[in-house]
């Protein structure tokens, strides 16, 4: 019944306007927007919180909720409504017409894609493993079945298909969970005993844990990067250009946290479902069980996986294709190659999540940095403060986006070079760097290549821990990366030549003309 109320909601005319394939024709109001943007969002919050973000009673949920929430607001005060005022479709357009610098758009499409495609691969890992956990499926049937499902949603009619899809997800996940709530209620009479938003319960907890709260800093780091990040994730965004006008696209980011809250308010009754479920005895409360949180977690995978597709499949045929390659192209091309966009994008996803499975969750992690770093300074000031032109905003995108990536990276490839360059920002104890130290002189005094290789391992393996700036994780770059973007936006800005005369006129209009 699920699978046919989804795919129904995303059947619609094969033809289409482009504004109605690209933004729903602008015509979803502020309270569906908000509904479909909650529901594209839940599964980000429980793909967080099982990769460690949830470690101890609500402490760890009330990070992550308030995180999420805060974006959502941040995004509806200080970009949505502005997005909208542009009247664009993409990100990628607006900073192009904002900046009057096509140099802007290859690098917001980037952007987009970086922090979005490894998020898709994972939605489809999850659909995979999901098959292989309750059907014993094997895992590249569940993948498929995933891209069917997103394809279904999203490839007739683009954001209006999109738009009723996500409110069928957000009204299934919504029952699944009153129905955890009721069987919870039949078996033990009582939810008192369901204290916590365990989500790492409702999924098997991953074997990483890059948002674990290992600190207080790395506590307060992750809050900033969920804050952060729901601000700027392109897929949230971009539901900012369906709104009917700028107040409707700004209560549908302020309304879309009360709607995540309910969804988010049903978990413990999926994670009291959870174990009854794993059991598999065979008896009414386990299948039941097993029903729900089969139910409730495809729809919160297609909600966000649909979303993150369109997303990458609009920029490309938007920026790359019609505004780059093909500026005269017919509107029937235009949409055949949006479609083209979609399943091509959602097949090397796919492709993806099955040959590099480990990567691509790992890769996941990032998105919200690397959301953060690139695209949230250069909206923010792009939107709030004039004399920023396309040199500060290209030199801010550059230099958030290269801060994320290094501190991502460089600990684990180049471990002792990072540590060594900044050693006074690192958390090693004393024992450890006296480790450091010794592991230094074994590998100078050892003698032949074998030797020095073996040392130089256990040098690498020993370094990692403390390679690190005061301690924060890597997945949680954006903490650094994002204050950079906006220095360096600010810099730049104020010592290069002021905007042209056109682009202060449409700087002044994107926040008062009717779009």
């Amino acid at each position: 019944m699920a699978a046919l109320l989804f795919a129904r909601a995303g059947l619609v005319r094969m033809t289409r306007p482009l504004a109605d394939y690209f933004a729903a024709s602008r015509l979803v109001p502020a309270l569906f927007n908000a509904v479909a943007i909650a529901a594209s969002a839940m599964a980000v919050l429980v793909f967080v919180g099982g990769a460690g973000a949830i470690d101890f009673a609500w402490q760890g949920a009330l990070i992550l909720l308030l995180g999420a929430g805060v974006g959502l607001v941040l995004a509806g005060l200080l970009i949505a409504p502005y997005l909208r005022g542009y009247g664009g479709y993409t990100l990628p357009d607006f900073l192009a017409e904002r900046f009057n610098a096509e140099t802007m758009r290859p690098l917001g499409v980037f952007a987009v894609i970086l922090c979005s495609f490894p998020a898709l691969a994972a939605v489809l890992l999850g659909f995979g493993l999901l098959g292989q956990g309750t059907l014993a499926l094997p895992l590249w049937i569940g993948v498929a079945a995933g891209v069917v499902f997103i394809l279904v949603a999203t490839l007739l009619g683009g954001m209006r298909s999109l738009s009723l899809s996500q409110l069928a997800y957000y009204v299934v996940m919504l029952l699944a969970g009153l129905v955890a709530v009721g069987t919870v209620l039949w078996h033990t009479g009582s939810i008192a005993s369901v204290d916590s938003l365990l989500v790492d319960e409702v999924i098997p907890s991953l074997p990483w844990q890059p948002f674990a709260q290992t600190s207080p800093i790395n506590s307060l780091a992750l809050f900033f990067c969920l804050a952060t990040g729901f601000a700027a994730l392109p897929f949230l965004l971009m539901r900012s250009f369906t709104a009917p006008d700028m107040d409707d696209a700004r209560l549908s980011f302020l309304g879309a946290p009360v709607f995540l809250l309910l969804l988010c308010a049903l978990l413990p009754a999926f994670a009291a479902l959870y174990e009854p479920a794993a059991l598999a005895v065979g008896d009414a409360l386990s299948m039941i069980a097993q029903a729900v949180l089969v139910v409730g977690a495809v729809s919160a995978l297609l909600a966000t996986g649909a979303a993150l597709s369109l997303s990458m499949a609009s920029t490309i045929a938007h920026d790359v294709y019609f505004k780059s390659a093909a500026p005269n192209a017919p509107v029937s091309r235009q949409l055949f190659v949006a479609r083209l966009s979609v399943m091509v994008v959602a097949a090397l996803a796919g492709t993806a999540a099955l040959l590099r499975p480990e990567e691509t969750v790992l890769a996941a992690a990032t998105a919200l940095s690397l959301a953060a770093s690139t695209l949230l300074p250069v909206l923010v000031l792009g939107i709030w403060w004039k004399r920023l032109g396309s040199d500060a905003a290209l030199a801010g995108m550059v230099a958030g986006l290269l801060v994320c990536l290094y501190y991502m990276i460089a600990p684990h490839l180049i471990p002792i070079v990072f540590y060594e360059s900044s050693s006074l920002l690192s958390d090693a104890t004393a024992a450890q760097v006296a480790g450091f130290e010794a592991l230094r002189l074994d590998y100078y005094a050892a003698k032949g290549d074998a030797a020095q290789a073996a040392v130089l391992a256990e040098w690498q393996a020993a370094v990692r821990p403390i390679a690190n700036w005061f301690g924060v994780q890597g997945s949680l770059a954006g903490v650094f990366a994002v204050p950079v973007g906006f220095l360096v936006s600010l810099i730049v800005g104020l010592f290069a030549p002021s905007p042209s005369a056109r682009r202060q006129r449409f700087f002044d209009n994107l926040r008062t003309k009717p779009a």
